[in-house]
């Protein structure tokens, strides 16, 4: 699934981590044009980092205690500016999971390294999002198991009913259908009654 493009960054605060104040300064003044609020510095504390609306680091100065969050887990879109491309650096960002990349020779692609930072990160919540509500839903097939069984034994029927009636409910609920077993499971009153 596409994630849908964001290209206005009115109001947004951006942090810009690096070293060189010059480079600092020059991302400042074209983040401003963009309407960007921005804060520059380095080192920056990790209460800036998070309350920041998207970061841009210098991945030859990054290290792993720099951000407030696990590796890979940025609640915001974090912006790579590169310098000499060291594999061993760029390695380290990619290990970040850094959403886009912005060569520091081309300081005029801030606006098209945004766009596509914020739909990057947008794509990973989302199927981060997506991969906890799978094993959120796989935790629960015993639970789908033996409310088959329970509608089973309580209205007599066979288990090809029993998970027909379950997912009417699920879908009566708008719920998923392990979350229907939860409640069949929760309630003891016969589904046949429920329905009446």
């Amino acid at each position: 699934m596409t994630p849908s493009l964001e290209f206005n960054f009115t109001g947004r605060r951006a942090i810009v981590l690096h070293p060189a104040e010059t480079v600092r300064d020059q991302l400042q003044s074209r983040l401003a044009a963009l309407g960007l609020r921005t804060g520059a510095q380095w080192p920056a504390s990790r209460e800036e980092i998070s309350d920041a609306d998207v970061l841009f680091v210098d991945i030859d100065s990054g290290h792993d205690d720099l951000f407030p969050w696990e590796a890979g887990a940025a609640p915001i879109p974090v912006i790579g500016l590169v310098r000499s491309e060291a594999p061993g650096r760029l390695a380290w960002a990619l290990e970040h999971g850094f959403d886009a990349y912005l060569p520091l020779a081309a300081m005029g692609n801030v606006y098209s390294t945004l766009v596509v930072a914020t739909a990057h990160q947008a794509k990973r919540l989302g199927h981060t999002a997506r991969d906890a509500e799978i094993a959120r839903r796989n935790g629960l097939r015993h639970a789908l198991v033996r409310a088959v069984l329970q509608i089973m034994e309580r209205d007599g029927i066979d288990e090809i009913s029993a998970l027909k009636q379950l997912r009417t409910q699920a879908m009566a609920g708008q719920m998923a259908l392990e979350d229907a077993a939860v409640q069949v499971l929760t309630d003891n009153t016969p589904m046949h009654a429920r329905r009446r």
